[in-house]
């Protein structure tokens, strides 16, 4: 490479180390070995790890005081309208945040007249949806089974045009890498359910306590991005930029079309064949289970797309990354999906209370191959856009959704157990295509990427036949709490004698050492 070359690409590095925060530029560094992106943003650092700690600890706390306040069938009918909203979303959006991430524009004027273009279209698209779901809003509810929810749906979905006025400046925080502004506004938001729903929920102990903390959940979290973004929309439309953003918006549309079709359709059935109590706790139970693995998994998620896209054009390389990000995630993923689908009676009790006991065998699976999932699916999605080949996840959700959706549609017709257990089941369809098209596209064969986890396989079946000799001891609360313990101890006992997962293990303290030093120098 030349001295231009490589002096244009350490220029490059500079400008994206000077709009990364610190947490996500050691996970770049951690995973790829990049040369260290260091930004003098101590406050930077400070804020983002305290809010990534503080969101997980709130989040659960209020979702254990409101399922103990409401009932499954208040969390039935948020679900009802979450259908709709999710369709109308999908549609209304097109597309054009993404669009913004991904493009090269000329110019900051071209990239602001473009935004300027995607939120007046963004927000036109918005209050249409809404209004036609006003004047439907009897007949759609309906369709999803719950005719007695049309103001509801009605009043829910004002949140669509709200919506607008976060997309793009998100989309902005995301182009940068800039997660900071996303964090604080993450921070603030997770205090709605204290402040309104909680509150609403012990004076109406009903669903309007949980579509007034949703309204208002938006309506802050749009304030808070705008005031803090250096954009802001102005009066001006581009006609050509709409048709720039056309073709992109046709592939985005289908690929979301698909998705939602592959995420309602389950809810759209058990609200219109079963009832709103099942509804709400069959989509209680995979909310749960998601944030209880959203606690490692968030913290790297958002940054793998960038993390892969730095080798795009090497594919050797990105292999061995992906490998990388896999080995770090198994050694927690696996045994805490394996740990959710053992002691899911637990979780239940102490998360939702004795009233969502039907949750517990729902949390459990979901849990188990929401890990497998994450671990193994969406990985290689990220890796996918990353070297310019975003068609793929398209046609991989299209292949799916053709077995996924007329396979549940019979699981309906037997039993409300047997779809929870066949849309479970159908993700390891999901992981198999994934599978496929990562070693069509890069080389990356299934027998390397079992291989990469024998230690962890190894460490989970361990786990497993622990955790069910205790389980023969007692089934008390406190002696599955003291199981967990055990189980976790002999897991790591057994990780440890890998050399690879110990180097992990200790390069993953070390790290956390870092981070945390500019909280203990601010001190």
């Amino acid at each position: 490479m030349s001295i231009a070359a490589n002096r244009a690409q350490q220029i490059e590095i500079n400008r994206v180390a000077n709009n990364i925060d610190r947490p996500t530029s050691a996970i770049l560094e951690y995973f790829c070995g990049m040369n260290s992106l260091e930004s003098k943003v101590v406050t930077a650092t400070k804020w983002s790890a305290l809010t990534e700690i503080a969101s997980k600890l709130i989040s659960p706390i209020s979702t254990m005081i409101l399922a103990r306040l409401l009932t499954p069938e208040a969390y039935g009918a948020v679900a009802t309208t979450t259908i709709i909203i999710s369709f109308a979303e999908m549609l209304t959006d097109a597309g054009f945040q993404r669009y913004l991430i991904q493009h090269d524009f000329d110019n900051d004027d071209d990239k602001y007249k473009c935004a300027d273009t995607a939120f007046w279209l963004n927000l036109t698209l918005g209050v249409f949806a809404w209004l036609i779901i006003v004047l439907f809003r009897h007949p759609l509810a309906q369709l999803v089974g719950s005719p007695e929810l049309g103001n509801a749906i009605a009043i829910a979905c004002s949140i669509i045009p709200i919506t607008a006025f976060s997309s793009i400046q998100a989309g902005f925080f995301k182009r940068d890498l800039n997660f900071k502004p996303l964090f604080k506004a993450r921070l603030i938001v997770m205090f709605i359910p204290f402040c309104i729903t909680i509150p609403l929920a012990l004076c109406l102990r009903n669903y309007w306590a949980l579509i007034a903390g949703s309204i208002a959940h938006k309506i802050v979290y749009a304030f808070v991005l705008t005031i803090n973004s250096k954009w802001k929309p102005s009066l001006r439309f581009s006609f050509l930029k709409t048709k720039e953003m056309t073709s992109f918006w046709l592939w985005t549309s289908a690929g979301r079309i698909i998705t939602y079709m592959t995420n309602y359709i389950d809810l759209f059935l058990i609200s219109s064949k079963f009832d709103q109590h099942l509804l709400g706790i069959y989509r209680t139970s995979m909310q749960t289970s998601t944030h209880i693995i959203a606690l490692i998994s968030s913290i790297v998620v958002p940054v793998l797309l960038p993390t892969y896209s730095k080798t795009q054009n090497d594919f050797k390389k990105l292999r061995n990354i992906i490998l990388n990000v896999q080995k770090h995630l198994g050694i927690l993923l696996l045994p805490i999906g394996l740990g959710i689908f053992l002691y899911s009676d637990l979780i239940t009790n102490i998360l939702l209370g004795g009233q969502w006991h039907e949750a517990a065998p729902i949390i459990g699976i979901w849990g188990l191959m929401h890990a497998f999932t994450l671990l193994l699916s969406r990985n290689y999605t990220n890796a996918f856009i990353a070297i310019g080949k975003p068609k793929i996840p398209v046609i991989v959700q299209a292949i799916y959704a053709a077995i996924l959706i007329p396979t549940i549609i019979l699981s309906a017709d037997i039993s409300f157990n047997c779809v929870y257990i066949t849309r479970s089941f159908m993700r390891i369809w999901h992981i198999a295509l994934n599978m496929l098209f990562i070693f069509i596209t890069i080389r990356l064969s299934i027998f390397k990427t079992l291989r990469n986890l024998i230690p962890e396989f190894i460490g989970c079946l361990v786990f497993f036949i622990i955790s069910t000799l205790l389980s023969l001891i007692s089934e008390s609360p406190y002696w599955q709490l003291i199981s967990i313990i055990i189980c976790a101890i002999t897991y790591f006992s057994i990780i440890f004698l890998f050399k690879k997962e110990k180097i992990i293990i200790y390069q993953a303290i070390k790290h956390i050492k870092n981070l945390l030093k500019p909280l203990s120098v601010s001190k």
